[in-house]
């Protein structure tokens, strides 16, 4: 497979889950990677991973929180490779720790509110920030982001990242258009339910039942479904795609809000 030869790709969170998957991927299809995340010995681990499976890849940690280790990340794969083909920022604040506080407007804490968007929104900025010039220089590149379903819908808790998902869309289509014609692409996946191993411990039964009973595909979503179109926006059969959304969702957005208990009411049972 080599849908990717030739090319760098940057990519955050990529510790684990969806940014773990996406780097063995990519990897996979003949790109040099940039395994980055905030803990070294998880990025480092995927490294071997991609090594002993015959791929190509440097281990770098930062914290999305930190401007200088944004900078340093992005010099870290130029000194390293010489030039960022794909930017895919994937990294998010999505914490048990944070998520339990992270809750409706009135109960909302504030130091929450705050570091979430500094870094679901403010870093994948600052990413672009400094690895735009380096794809202007060199002659294009492919930004992809992984957003949520969660931007547009209203719900009971997780407000600032909704918030935080939805800045990502105006965020994607402005780079998208400030650099297209300098061969910068931007693209954002709407992720939906992704049975990753922080998800599925997250998610008891019940509740994971209840969001399988409102995607329209019979099973949810695995970090390979996430991956295999990270692929493809960083490929070059995306060439003509930008400023867009790719709903990677299992169709949960793409129905009325009773669809789930009208099902139950009109199919009769097996």
């Amino acid at each position: 497979m080599t849908k990717l030869t030739d090319k760098v790709a940057l990519i955050t969170g990529a510790g684990s889950g969806i940014g773990e998957d996406a780097a063995k991927a990519f990897a996979r299809e003949g790109a040099r990677v940039v395994v980055a995340g905030r803990r070294l010995d998880t990025v480092e681990r995927v490294v071997v991973d991609i090594r002993n499976a015959g791929g190509e890849a440097i281990a770098v940690s930062g914290d999305l929180e930190h401007e200088s280790d944004i900078a340093a990340m992005v010099n870290a794969a130029i000194s390293h490779y010489g030039r960022i083909d794909v930017l895919f920022n994937n990294a998010g604040l999505t914490s048990q720790e944070v998520m339990q506080r992270d809750r409706d407007v009135v109960s909302m804490d504030a130091d929450v509110w705050d570091r979430v968007l500094r870094v679901n929104l403010r870093g994948p900025a600052l990413m672009a920030k400094y690895a735009i010039p380096h794809m202007i220089r060199q002659g294009g590149g492919s930004i992809i982001t992984s957003g949520s379903a969660r931007y547009f819908q209203g719900d009971t808790d997780y407000t600032a990242y909704a918030a935080s998902k939805a800045g990502l869309v105006s965020l994607n289509q402005n780079i998208a258009a400030q650099y297209g014609k300098q061969g910068v692409r931007a693209n954002i996946l709407v992720i939906g339910m992704i049975l990753s191993e922080a998800a599925a411990s997250a998610f008891p039964e019940p509740l994971r039942s209840v969001m399988a009973d409102n995607h329209l595909t019979p099973f949810l979503g695995q970090p390979s479904d996430v991956s295999g179109a990270a692929v493809f926006l960083a490929s070059d059969d995306s060439r003509f795609i930008t400023g867009q959304q790719l709903f990677v969702d299992g169709g949960i957005t793409s129905h009325s809000a009773a669809f789930a208990e009208v099902r139950k009411l009109t199919t009769p049972e097996q």
